[in-house]
């Protein structure tokens, strides 16, 4: 009998703290953005208040925390993060398209080893988006900045929702052409030719991080 009263003071305790088996969840107030303090450290909380333990999205807030200011407006820290990814080296990883299964490896590639193609910068900027308190996703197709008879490459950008549109943050072709703003640009404003073929779309809920 005192075992079973001690198994339901102990459920009792856990729905009264408001908290899923494997999950953390803070103050209601906190809801999708980067939280914490430098003692304890810093996470970002998803929109059901539940703090996102997955390695990505702790090495985003890292990212974020050392390339950006909490003074500044988010968009601000957005362009900031953008910027300091922009400095990682390109590295050729092969044509071979991610799937949504892939973004995560992708984006945790990008953050250790500080390199990657395309496809590397768009899993890693997405991540950026997403702690900071955005929409986002990961869209595959092709490109080139060749001029229309030239046959397109395969390519991969992160695009961010700001308001109620879809803006094209790309990476790795802002490294080729430092003369062009292709931070936060509408498709049609792209100044290169561009072909979509898929988009990946990051959910992220109850602690969890799902691309499909």
């Amino acid at each position: 009998m005192k075992k079973k009263i001690l198994i339901l003071v102990c459920l009792l305790a856990v729905l009264l703290a408001g908290a899923d088996v494997g999950t953390v969840q803070v103050n209601a107030a906190v809801r999708n953005r980067i939280t914490g303090t430098k003692r304890k450290g810093y996470v970002y909380v998803d929109r059901t208040g539940t703090v996102v333990k997955a390695g990505e999205i702790r090495q985003a807030v890292d990212f974020v925390l050392k390339n950006s200011s909490r003074k500044n407006k988010t968009r601000q820290r957005l362009r900031q993060c953008y910027d300091a990814l922009v400095k990682f080296s390109y590295f050729h990883m092969g044509t071979e398209v991610p799937t949504a299964r892939n973004i995560k490896s992708c984006a945790r590639y990008m953050f250790t080893r500080k390199r990657g193609s395309c496809y590397y910068y768009a899993a890693a900027m997405a991540y950026i988006a997403r702690v900071l308190g955005y929409d986002s996703r990961v869209a595959v197709g092709g490109v080139t900045a060749r001029g229309p008879y030239v046959q397109l490459s395969p390519h991969g950008w992160c695009e961010v929702r700001i308001g109620s549109r879809w803006l094209i943050c790309d990476c790795s072709m802002q490294r080729a052409h430092s003369d062009q703003n292709l931070f936060l640009v509408s498709e049609i404003r792209y100044p290169f030719r561009m072909r979509r073929d898929k988009t990946y779309a990051m959910t992220v809920k109850k602690g969890r991080v799902i691309w499909k």
